[in-house]
């Protein structure tokens, strides 16, 4: 499928990396789901966003207030919602399990968010690194 494209590259090589990371995940997923196989990996996909968008969050983050990023306080609220609704998709998987309605808002939510927020917010945050690293 590959939803990774190089014009996501935002120039910080551990964000970049991470990011890669985060869209060969949502690729696993979606090309399971295309083989039938959704349900099987919703596990591995939810235990993953939990853990690793935390860790990337921090560290970008820490980029962020390494560059004194003016917009930081909403890029963190942000980072905060998307963690929020991954929560709530873990509540709903530990009350239904792996249903197909859970696999496709899953599949909905990082696909959507992930790639709409690179693309957005963290491309703002790469141009602003280069503004400032430049001068």
């Amino acid at each position: 499928m590959g939803y990774w494209k190089d014009s996501m590259l935002i120039g910080d090589a551990k964000i970049d990396a991470q990011h890669i990371k985060l869209v060969e995940a949502i690729d696993e997923l979606m090309d399971a789901c295309n083989k039938g196989q959704g349900r099987d990996k919703i596990d591995k996909t939810l235990s993953f966003a939990v853990n690793y968008t935390k860790e990337h969050f921090a560290d970008e983050e820490r980029v962020q207030a390494q560059y004194a990023y003016p917009e930081m306080a909403e890029h963190k609220r942000i980072h905060a919602q998307f963690l929020e609704s991954v929560s709530e998709l873990v509540d709903e998987y530990n009350q239904t399990g792996p249903t197909i309605a859970l696999v496709g808002k899953l599949n909905k939510s990082l696909v959507n968010w992930v790639i709409s927020h690179i693309n957005g917010e963290d491309k703002k945050l790469g141009e602003y690194i280069k503004e400032k690293t430049a001068s």
